[in-house]
Formats: structure tokens, sequence, C-alpha cells
């Protein structure tokens, strides 16, 4: 489960987006240790062409009063990928998340971050939903990879390649998700670099309790 995620402005991400062709790149929402319910920036295709917009992170909302507010019944941050086959947002309203790096622990115990080489920017593959002029979002989750469940037994976030074609097609809201299935599977590299691993003192801390190193396998 993927309960927190930094978007480090650091880290040249405004470019990383705008080099794929994403309008609006100046909206994003910067921060490490982004959690679940606040805004997060997030890429659709909704409107013709990638852009860069906001999103509640938490998929399914209900109204109050005049808002909407996460759903109290429904905790939704995350969307597992063996359920996605009976989901329409898996068909219509896919969504790239930006991020830099992500903390998972083992049974709240044993926090880590994880990132690809000194936080090379990267998409989570992600849902959405529209509710009238709120947009919310959730990470799809898979199954976790042998070499991390040391670390987080459950699972390992979709991350989307490197690959300008996949991105096009993730996007577009084709109802075929055929070509989704092969990355359907937890990856330790990307871009060329690979999954690092480094202990923080607390799942919300930035200060880390250990040096960086690369997971067995990647």
């Amino acid at each position: 489960m993927c309960s927190l995620f930094d978007v480090d402005d650091h880290a040249g991400i405004e470019r990383f987006v705008e080099e794929i062709g994403v309008r609006h790149p100046q909206n994003m929402i910067f921060g490490r240790r982004r959690r679940p319910t606040t805004r997060v920036s997030i890429v659709t295709g909704r409107h013709g062409e990638p852009e860069l917009e906001n999103a509640i992170w938490h998929l399914y909302l209900q109204r109050e009063g005049d808002h909407w507010k996460p759903h109290k019944k429904y905790w939704s941050i995350n969307s597992n990928w063996k359920k996605l086959g009976q989901r329409p947002e898996y068909r219509k309203s896919r969504c790239l998340i930006p991020a830099t790096a992500w903390v998972e622990s083992q049974h709240g115990k044993n926090p880590v971050e994880f990132s690809f080489g000194e936080h090379t920017p990267f998409f989570f593959c992600g849902l959405y939903k529209t509710w009238g002029d709120v947009v919310s979002c959730s990470i799809i989750t898979l199954d976790a990879h042998p070499a991390t469940k040391v670390y987080h037994e459950k699972s390992f976030p979709m991350i989307a390649p490197q690959n300008q074609r996949f991105i096009e097609t993730w996007l577009s809201g084709g109802e075929n998700t055929d070509p989704f299935e092969p990355y359907l599977h937890p990856d330790l590299e990307h871009g060329g670099e690979p999954l690092m691993v480094q202990p923080v003192v607390r799942a919300t801390s930035t200060e880390y309790s250990g040096e960086k190193f690369p997971v067995a396998g990647s």
C-alpha cells in the first residue's frame, strides 16, 4: 500500500513532465511526504491531450454541504490490480501521478523510502474520477516484488515505463486494456536507474536513519 510519496522540486520533475508534452506543468504541487486525502498533482488526458491537474488523493468522495470530501466508508487511496477489471475507471479514466520517492513500512514498523537512483522522477499509474468540478485519484498497487517483501510484504505501486507510447495509450481512455497486461508486475528498475531503499526515522519523517542502497536484484 502506497500511503506517502514525494514530489521533490529539486529533482527536475517539472522539466520531466514538460518533456512528454504535459500542459500546465507550472501547476505542480510540490512537497515531501504527500499524504492521503490531500491534494496532489495528476496527469490526465480527459481534455484531449496530457494536462496537469490537481486531485484529492482518495478515489471515492461524498458530498458534505457544498464540498466533496473523502468517503468515510470506502478507503480508496489505492486500487488493487486484481480488481482493475471491475473498475470502469480502468477502461475510461486512467491517470499518471508524478513522484520522486515513496515510503513503505512492514506492519507500521521499520519504514523505508524507495526511489530510483538519486530521486529520478517517475509516474505512478493511477485512476481518477470526477465529481462536478472536483477530481479524485488513486494509485494502482501490484503484488510485492520478492526482493521488496522484506520492506513491505503486501504490494508495490504500479510505475509507468519511460515509454511515450505507453503514456499516450494509458492516458487515451481507450477501453482495451490488453496492452497494459505486461506492466502489471513490479520492476526494480526505471529508465536504467535501480530501485534504491533508505531507512527513515518515521514514515512521515524526512530524517534518515541509515544509508541508501540498491534493493537486492535491481
